[in-house]
């Protein structure tokens, strides 16, 4: 099986928020598949965690501060610990292509589910990388690679 999970679906599984039991047992399901983890996915995860961190310090008092900034170092730490573990496969790959297939994806399918340009662009890149299975924690994703005949797992109940 080559799975390609997206941002939202990662930061479940390295982050204790709402729907992280749902996705580590679709993982588990899945038989622990290694995931495709490019510079894309880097970033994104990445700032989405330090993004959850100011958003979480605006709203406590100063002396829980501290365990905010353990959540966030304990969830960058298991991203560097599922690349040890071969959960997250880091490569590089070329865009390019990936972004004329996003386009294609655009045109087809943006005006009748509202497809953002990175909901496109996701599955456009496991499309290139020759996946079969797509993870996510979006509905609007998974619809999308679901019409490109993607199997989808996915943490939200709305399909």
């Amino acid at each position: 099986m080559k799975a390609y999970a997206d941002t939202s679906f990662i930061v479940k599984l390295v982050t204790e928020e709402p729907g992280s039991e749902m996705a580590k047992a679709a993982f588990r399901r899945l038989d622990y598949p290694a995931l495709y983890f490019l510079p894309l996915h880097a970033l994104e995860v990445s700032n989405a965690i330090r993004q959850h961190a100011f958003h979480a310090r605006r709203s406590v008092r100063a002396g829980q501060r501290a365990a905010i900034t353990r959540e966030r170092e304990a969830a960058l730490g298991r991203i560097r610990h599922w690349m040890e573990r071969g959960w997250l496969l880091e490569i590089a790959t070329d865009f390019e292509p990936a972004f004329r297939r996003a386009e294609t994806l655009s045109e087809k399918h943006t005006e009748r589910i509202g497809c953002r340009g990175f909901d496109v662009l996701h599955v456009a890149l496991a499309l290139e990388l020759e996946c079969d299975t797509f993870l996510t924690a979006d509905r609007v994703q998974a619809m999308l690679a679901k019409a490109e005949g993607l199997d989808i797992s996915t943490v939200t109940d709305e399909l």
